[in-house]
């Protein structure tokens, strides 16, 4: 894990992270919310390329809240308390479009990034159904994420890290095709039995 260094998000609020190379290539980051007196861990957000075998839109990022491989989000630790009130836990998992920060805003404020779906959240990390955020959760989210991705986007480490992302969402295509092909020479299998039962039914035709 690298030393812990600091970001500041478009409403000027300030985290200080570590970040750590996940197994397949994931930047997990480690946040701590930094106040005025006091620094309140937040816990841990993981960005990595997205994770679609055959992406209708190329350039996504994933963003996900929690560490964890697994899909279901019950399954993931260390979940960011970026809530409020009765829902304190940000829950799930994103795909985000960086072109978002270089959007023309004709000459307003910098642009923040657009969650296709609802940010969700929940009274507890785990196994507590997850609710839409509320707004205020919701603006703190989109600051404190494409504060995040502008740090993702600049640090020497994440062509690496998406190489490696990319190396293994390669082996899932392959593994992808592969079973395409297994259906394809099942199927081949199946039609060269059915001819030659209809060729021989054939040549007993014949020499009948």
């Amino acid at each position: 894990m690298s030393g812990t260094k600091t970001f500041t998000t478009p409403a000027g609020n300030t985290y200080s992270y570590a970040v750590e190379t996940g197994e397949n290539g994931e930047a997990v980051y480690n946040l701590t919310r930094v106040l005025q007196d006091v620094v309140f861990p937040i816990g841990t957000v993981v960005v990595h390329p997205n994770w679609e075998l055959s992406p209708a839109v190329a350039g996504l990022l994933n963003v996900q809240f929690g560490k964890g491989n697994g899909t279901d989000r019950n399954e993931r630790t260390d979940i960011p308390m970026l809530g409020d009130g009765e829902q304190p836990f940000v829950v799930g998992s994103h795909l985000i479009n960086p072109a978002d920060l270089t959007a023309e805003t004709d000459g307003e404020a910098a642009p923040l990034l657009k969650f296709r779906k609802r940010i969700a959240a929940a009274a507890y990390q785990t196994n507590a159904p997850a609710e839409n955020a509320s707004q205020e959760t919701v603006e703190k989210v989109r600051d404190l994420i494409t504060g995040l991705i502008k740090t993702y986007q600049t640090d020497k480490n994440t062509p690496k890290r998406e190489a490696t992302y990319t190396k293994f969402l390669n082996g899932k295509r392959a593994e992808a095709v592969q079973t395409e092909i297994d259906k394809i020479d099942d199927k081949i299998k199946a039609y060269q039995y059915a001819r030659a039962q209809l060729t021989h039914k054939l040549n007993t035709y014949k020499t009948n």
